[in-house]
């Protein structure tokens, strides 16, 4: 729970944007609208769940691959921004589009839900605590593979 209510703490000064930088006026989805200034704000949720993350064991599956896939696209972030992203609408939608088709997850509005969901999900991560061994073992065949030919009854494969 602690790292759940710590997530939700998000600075209120990430949270508004400085002007509007976008020219794109729909995002064509229902219920998605246009994200004013995306870039610092995905660059800032990117930052948080890696921070989160840290919290893991670093042997944990999750933390492994959620690290990977997180810096990744920080980096294209990150690459995409610079001095005239921030101040000239035509070249933050130039650096919006890069990030976006580099990625390859959905348009940037998608992918800062992206964002909050893979957060959530670290903080509930920690809560839950997956890399612990089963506190019951599991029954034998319980991770076994299925087989038609074995159900079946045709052999042992």
């Amino acid at each position: 729970m602690f790292a759940t209510r710590l997530v939700r703490q998000v600075s209120s000064a990430a949270q508004a944007a400085p002007l509007y930088l976008r020219t794109k006026t729909s995002t064509g989805l229902a219920g998605i609208d246009v994200h004013p200034n995306p870039l610092p704000v995905l660059e800032q949720k990117y930052t948080r769940t890696l921070q989160v993350l840290k919290a893991l064991p670093e042997s944990a599956v999750y933390r492994q691959s959620a690290e990977a896939v997180t810096q990744g696209r920080l980096d294209i972030v990150r690459a995409a921004m610079n001095e005239n992203s921030q101040k000239d609408p035509s070249f933050s939608e130039h650096a919006i589009k890069t990030v976006t088709d580099k990625i390859d997850g959905g348009i940037v509005e998608e992918l800062l839900i992206q964002a909050d969901d893979e957060l959530n999900l670290a903080a509930k991560m920690i809560d839950w605590k997956p890399y612990e061994p089963l506190e019951v073992p599991a029954p034998p065949g319980q991770w076994s593979t299925f087989s038609m030919k074995k159900e079946a009854g045709e052999g042992d494969h």
